[in-house]
Parts: C-alpha cells; structure tokens; sequence
C-alpha cells in the first residue's frame, strides 16, 4: 500500500469511527430531551426538526460529496488552483441557498407551524432557523477539506457537533420548559444552532491555519485549467442531484408522518394536546430507540463496501457472493436479537430510559414498540444490503426500492391512522411495512445482482432459532428478579440475554470461523475461540 493509499484508508476509517460515536451521541440526545420537555414537548420539537432536515437535504446530502470528488480529482492531477476555484463556487452557492432557507423558515414560521397543525411549534422553527445558513457553509468546507483527503476536520467538526448539540440543548430545555412545552422545545433546537455554530467556527479555524499551505500549493500550478462557474455549477448539480434524491426519502416520510398523524388523529376527535402527546411518543420515545441498532448494522455496511469492491474490482465472483451472502446473514444476526428483545422487554425498556412518561403513555409506547420491534430487523438488512450495493457500484438501486416502501407507508398509515382502534399505531405499522417492503426489495435484487444463494438453514433458520432462544430466555428471566429491582431486572435481562445469545450463536454454528474476518475485531474473537477449542487454528474453510 502506498502512503497515500495509507492516509487515505486511515482518514477514511477516522471519519467512520467518528461518525459512529456521533451517531451513538445524536440516538441518546433524544433520551434526556424527552425526559424533560416530556412527549408534548417532542412533539414541537419533532416537527420544527422535520421540516429543518428536509431542507437540510439539498445542502448537507449531495453537494458536499460533489465538492470532494471535483476538488480530489483536480488535486490528483496536483491542480489546486483549480481544487480551489470550486470550493469557491460551491461556497458561495451554498451560502446564498443557506440564507435563502434560513430567512424562509424563520419568516414562515408562523404559517409553517399552523399548516402542520401544530402552531406552538413556530418557536422551534425560529430556534433552528439559523442552522439552515450554517450547515450550509459547514458543508462546503467538510467537502473541501474530504477532498484535499483531509478527514480530521470533518470528523473533529461533527464531534464538536454532537457535543455541544447534547450539552447546550439540555441546559437551554431545562430552563425554557418552566415556560412551557412550546419554549422547552426552541430550548433543545437552541442546542441545534449552537452546535452548528461552534461546529463551524471550529472548521473555520482549522481552514485558516491550512490556507498559507494551500496558497503555497497553488502558486506552484504553472498551468492550471480553470472552468467558467457556470461549468463548475453543473458539475457540482449533475453529481449532487441523485444524491439529494436518494437523501430525500426518510426525511420525506416523517415530513409526511408530521401531517398524516396530525390531521388524522384530529380527525378522530382527539384532543390537540392528546395529539401532541400521540405524535411525541411515536418520533420522540420510539424512533430514536429503533434507529440505535442501526449503528452496528452501519458499522457492517462500512466493512462491506471495500470488501465487495476488491473482489468485484479482481472479477473474483465467487467471493463478491461469498462476501454478500455473509453481509445477509450478520444483518440477520444483528436485527433478530435487538427486534426479539425490544419485543420482549418493550415496557421494562421503555421504562428504564424515560421515567417521566405517565402511565397511559407508557402503555402506549409499549405496543408502539413491539410493533416496530419489526422494523429493526428489516432496517438492519436495508443499511447493510445498501453496503453491499455501494460495493458492486449500483447504489441507485437500493434509493428505488426504499422510495417503493415509503410510498406503501404513506398508504398504509393514511389507511390504519384513521382506524379509531389502531389511531397512532397505524403509524407504526405503516413504518414497519416501509422498512419490510425495502428490505425484501433489496434482498431480491441482491440475488439477482450477484447470483449469491442464500441458505436457508445458515443464513436465516440458524439466526431465528438463536434468537428465539434468547427472547424466550429472556422473557422468563426477566421477571425473577424484577421484584429487586426493575431498572436493575431490566439491565440484567439485556446483558445476560445478549452473552447468551452469542453463547448460542458460536454454539450450534449459526457464526463460522471462516466469517468471523468479516467482524470488527473478529480476530480477537477467533485467537479465543481457538483458545477454548470450539474453532482449530488454521481452518478457515466452510464447515
């Protein structure tokens, strides 16, 4: 591997790394917030932030990866002038499509919040207003920087990011919420702001100490090939444009989610303040907690693209099925014991991590989460099949079938909502039905794709059994030694249920040594496993 190589794979790897932890700090944000600004609270705050992400679409999704590839392509020709006049052009697109955004949502607020029916919410929208005008100039310098393949600045920025993010929109929530639900909820999007803020202050400095570097580097390019800006602006669109459609689709469906679930369950003759409290458990108890697995399954999928790219890249197709079969199963591995487990310990969970709910909401997210508990499986198998698409170079195809899934969503939640019986949890059921759909869809196409045949007993019986056996272990164990402690009963269940399931797993051979390479620091789990004598050292082949 050469140096560069070198650099890029470990810049690559930080930004992963940090991209993880971030996302492990943005799941648990939701968490606290909840706690103080209760499911009323949420249910503003969940609409402001809707909306917000929808538009963030256009300039954090596509245009910074359009950036860094323009900019790293003349960069390896060692043309920075030219790196440079992109980043110029994509700056000051960006910062006319932040202020736009931004002064639209703060002026609009008012009408926004009232068409969404849910008019205390134009509070939030004026508190996060800003952050449209930020990320947007974060954006460009994140993409500058990933394409000169400097990731420390994008990485550091995005932890600065959720730190802040955690820190001051707790504090700003506590003090606001004596208020009222409306103003504890502009508090946590106070968080937002500042985050983006500090986050792009921080990316500014960094951008400063690099710059007599980058002046020097440009004064060297003898020849350099400038573009007119009006070249450079298409480039940038026709490279961005399938990203941000692609970006578009989850934030798509919670924007219809907001209207669907409003206007219906008014409909029914619920109260606005019981709608608030219905809408809040859903996005602010329940979606944070199925979107947590997830960091394992990305983690997957990031293991998944260089792996399928290098054997398709050496035509070994064998090994791109081989490596796709197996990226099905530990989907599978993962998503059946974190669904199993939200089902069966659903209302100790809920408990656990949200004291503040009364009772009738607690019931309430109790069977909103057993009916998701589907989701975690199929989102899981979304995530990592979308790794193994990136890998043979047909990312488009898994962006299709999740628009299909959220299309029957919409249907289906149109259709359950208004069912007096099901009210919210038609909601529910519409998203597990999205996550299903997708899943399928991407299950099938990988088959077509790469010819791989999935066996039955190894790659999906296997995993049911194992974690059916942990969800019944669980399930009995739980309630022995609830009556010491719930909290503690609730803890215990997860950490025990989960050693016991990886016992089972490595037991009845649902996981072999030959993928086990497959797993971050599954090297480490081999050499023990060797040690104890369930594996032989030196047999890597299929048993």
């Amino acid at each position: 591997m050469t140096k560069k190589q070198k650099s890029f794979v470990q810049g690559a790897a930080l930004l992963g790394i940090i991209g993880l932890v971030c996302k492990v700090i943005g799941a648990f944000y939701r968490i606290p917030i909840t706690n103080i600004i209760t499911t009323e609270g949420i249910a503003f705050y969940q609409t402001a932030y809707t909306v917000y992400a929808f538009l963030l679409v256009i300039s954090s999704a596509g245009i910074p990866v359009a950036i860094s590839k323009m900019v790293s392509e003349r960069v390896t020709l060692g043309d920075y002038k030219a790196a440079h006049q992109v980043f110029k052009k994509a700056f000051r697109s960006l910062t006319i499509i932040g202020v736009v955004t931004s002064v639209l949502m703060f002026a609009l607020s008012p009408i926004i919040s009232k068409g969404l029916s849910r008019p205390g919410a134009e509070y939030s929208f004026m508190a996060i207003a800003p952050s449209l005008f930020l990320v947007s100039v974060l954006s460009a310098y994140r993409g500058y920087f990933q394409g000169l393949n400097l990731m420390a600045p994008t990485a550091i920025s995005q932890f600065v990011e959720q730190s802040v993010k955690l820190g001051v929109g707790i504090l700003a929530a506590s003090i606001l919420i004596e208020k009222g639900f409306e103003y504890g909820a502009a508090g946590a999007m106070i968080g937002v702001t500042a985050s983006e803020l500090l986050a792009l202050l921080f990316i500014m400095f960094l951008y400063r100490i690099k710059k007599p570097d980058l002046k020097r580097r440009m004064r060297k390019n003898v020849l350099s090939h400038l573009d007119d800006e009006g070249s450079i602006g298409r480039k940038l669109l026709m490279i961005a444009l399938p990203i941000i459609i692609g970006a578009c689709a989850m934030p798509f469906v919670q924007l219809a989610d907001t209207f669907i679930v409003t206007k219906s369950l008014l409909g029914l003759g619920y109260t606005v303040s019981e709608t608030n409290s219905l809408y809040g458990n859903l996005t602010g108890v329940i979606n944070p907690l199925i979107n947590m697995p997830a960091v394992l399954s990305l983690a997957l999928a990031m293991s998944l693209v260089p792996a399928i790219s290098a054997a398709k890249a050496k035509k070994d197709q064998v090994e791109v099925q081989r490596t796709a079969s197996f990226g099905f199963k530990l989907s599978m591995l993962i998503g059946l014991p974190c669904a199993a487990g939200f089902f069966v310990l659903a209302k100790p969970i809920i408990s656990l991590l949200y004291p503040s709910l009364g009772a009738d909401e607690l019931a309430t997210s109790t069977v909103l989460l057993q009916i998701m508990s589907v989701s975690v499986l199929f989102l899981t198998i979304i995530q990592t099949m979308t790794g193994v698409f990136q890998g043979l170079g047909r990312p488009g195809i898994p962006v299709i079938n999740l628009f299909i899934g959220v299309t029957v969503k919409i249907v289906v939640s149109l259709v359950a909502i208004k069912v007096p019986e099901l009210n919210i949890k038609g909601a529910a059921i519409g998203t597990a039905a999205c996550y299903a759909i997708a899943g399928i869809l991407d299950i099938i196409m990988i088959i077509r794709l790469s010819g791989i045949k999935l066996r039955l007993f190894s790659n999906i019986i296997k995993p049911v059994i194992s974690a059916a056996m942990m969800g019944a272990f669980v399930y009995f164990f739980y309630p022995v030694i609830a009556d010491v402690s719930a909290n503690f009963a609730t803890l215990a269940s997860i950490a025990i249920g989960a050693v016991f399931y990886g016992m089972f797993v490595l037991a009845i051979g649902a996981l072999r040594q030959d993928e086990a390479s497959f797993i971050p620091g599954g090297g480490h789990l081999e050499k023990a496993m060797i040690k104890i004598g369930v594996w032989e050292k030196g047999k890597t082949d299929e048993q």
